[in-house]
C-alpha cells in the first residue's frame, strides 16, 4: 500500500472503527463465526454489511481499513478525508491549524517560523490547561499539573501537501469503551485534556466576537480570561503570524472524541486573519495593564509551611505563606521554593527567624504568590 495513505491512517484503530460504526446507524452481529474479522450490519439497510478486522497488527490491516473508509465515503457522501478525520477521533481530541499566506504556495514555510508555530502551540495548550486549573488573566508560571497535561497532547501527521499543524491528545480510554455508550449515565467526568480544547475553541470564538464588534474590548478583559483566552495565550496564537508576511490566514479545526460527544459532528471551525492577530495583541496588552507585576526584595516572617508530595495537585511543590509588610500593610504571600530552600525555610519558621525574598511578585489575586524566586535567604 502507498506510504503516504499508511501514515494518513495511522491512528486508526478497530476499536475506534466501531465506535464510529455504533454511532452511523450501525449495530455489531455477534454471531460471526471468523475472529479475524467483526461484522456491522446498517440499521437502515440490513443488507449492507461492513467486515473490520479486528486486529492492527494484521499484514493487511490498513489496505482493510482504506477499504472499508473508501466505502463509508461513498455510503455517507462525504470526503475520504472526512471519514479518516473521523475515525481518528473517536477516543481522542483534534486540533488543525491550517497555516495559508504567500510563501505557503511555494511548498515551503521557512524552518524558524515552522519552530515559531510548535512552540505557539505548545504555549497555547500548557496556558490553556494552566487558566484551567486557576483562571487569570495573565498567568506568569506555569504550575506542573499543567505541564503534566501538556504532556499528553502529541504532534499528529498532517494531510499531505498542505502546512496543516494537527495535534491531539487522548480524552477516553478506548480499552474502558463500555463507559462511554449512550445508555450510561451519567456520563464519565470530562477530563482536564477535553476542557483544555474546549477552552481554545472558545478562546478562538471570543476572537472573532471582538472582531465582528459583538464584544467591546474593554468590557471583554474583565472576565474573558475566566472561560477562554488569557493573556499568555494570546501571546502564543501570535506566535502563528510570520512577521516577514503582509497578509495570513489561519483556518482551524477541532474534532471533538466521539466518545466524548457521544455522536459524529463536524469540526469546529473558525479563521484568523491579519485582523484577528492585531486584536489577539492588543487583548494580551489589555490584560498586562490591568495586571499588577513587580520586582521585589521582602522581608518576612513564614506562617505555613507544606510539603509537596508526587499526588498534589500541583504535582509536588515546596511551598511557604510569607507575612511580609509592603507598603503601609501586612500582606499574605504565597510562595514556591526549591527543595533546598523549602529545608532552609523549614528551619527559619522552627527557629522564628525573618526571611528575606528577592523574586518577581503578582499581585492579581486575592492572595499575592511570587511568581519566581531569584533568592531566598535567611536572616541571621
Amino acid at each position: 500500500m502507498n506510504s503516504t495513505i499508511k501514515k494518513l491512517l495511522n491512528g486508526i484503530t478497530s476499536a475506534s472503527i466501531e465506535k464510529y460504526l455504533m454511532l452511523t446507524g450501525w449495530e455489531r452481529l455477534d454471531h460471526a463465526t471468523n475472529n479475524r474479522v467483526v461484522m456491522f450490519r446498517n440499521k437502515t439497510y440490513s443488507e449492507f454489511v461492513l467486515g473490520v478486522p479486528s486486529n492492527e497488527n494484521f499484514v493487511d490491516y490498513y489496505e482493510r481499513v482504506y477499504d472499508i473508509v473508501k466505502i463509508l465515503s461513498d455510503f455517507s457522501e462525504v470526503s475520504e478525508n472526512s471519514v479518516i478525520d473521523s475515525l481518528k477521533s473517536a477516543f481522542v481530541d483534534r486540533i488543525q491549524f491550517r497555516i495559508i499566506t504567500d510563501f505557503t504556495d511555494k511548498g515551503r514555510i521557512p524552518l524558524e517560523y515552522a519552530a515559531q508555530c510548535i512552540e505557539g502551540l505548545k504555549e497555547l495548550v500548557l496556558y490553556s490547561a494552566c487558566a484551567e486549573l486557576d483562571a487569570k488573566p495573565v498567568c506568569v508560571r506555569a504550575n506542573n499539573s499543567a505541564k503534566k497535561c501538556l504532556s499528553k497532547f502529541e504532534f499528529e501527521q498532517t494531510q499531505v501537501g498542505s502546512f496543516v499543524f494537527s495535534i491531539g491528545v487522548p480524552v477516553a480510554d478506548e480499552t474502558m469503551e463500555q463507559l462511554y455508550f449512550e445508555e450510561v449515565s451519567p456520563p464519565p467526568d470530562e477530563p482536564l485534556e477535553h476542557k483544555v480544547v474546549k477552552r481554545i475553541e472558545t478562546a478562538l470564538e471570543q476572537i472573532g466576537q471582538i472582531v465582528n464588534r459583538e464584544v467591546r474590548v474593554a468590557e471583554f478583559v474583565e472576565t474573558g480570561f475566566e472561560s477562554g483566552i488569557t493573556a499568555n495565550m494570546c501571546d502564543a496564537l501570535g506566535k502563528l503570524q510570520p512577521l516577514q508576511s503582509a497578509a495570513i490566514k489561519v483556518e482551524t479545526s477541532i474534532h471533538y472524541a466521539e466518545a466524548i460527544t457521544r455522536e459524529v459532528k463536524p469540526p469546529v471551525k473558525s479563521t484568523l486573519d491579519n485582523i484577528h492577530f492585531s486584536v489577539v495583541e492588543d487583548v494580551s496588552n489589555r490584560y498586562k495593564d490591568n495586571t499588577i507585576v513587580e520586582d521585589v526584595c521582602l522581608e518576612g516572617v513564614i506562617k505555613m509551611l507544606s510539603k509537596g508530595t508526587a499526588s498534589t495537585e500541583e504535582g509536588g511543590e515546596d511551598k511557604i505563606r510569607l507575612i511580609a509588610q509592603y507598603g503601609d500593610q501586612l500582606r499574605s504571600i504565597d510562595i514556591t521554593l526549591s527543595p533546598e530552600d523549602h529545608k532552609s525555610a523549614c528551619d527559619a519558621f522552627r527557629d522564628e527567624k525573618i526571611v528575606v525574598i528577592t523574586g518577581t511578585l503578582d499581585k492579581s489575586n486575592r492572595i499575592w504568590s511570587f511568581s519566581e524566586v531569584v533568592n531566598f535567604t535567611v536572616k541571621e
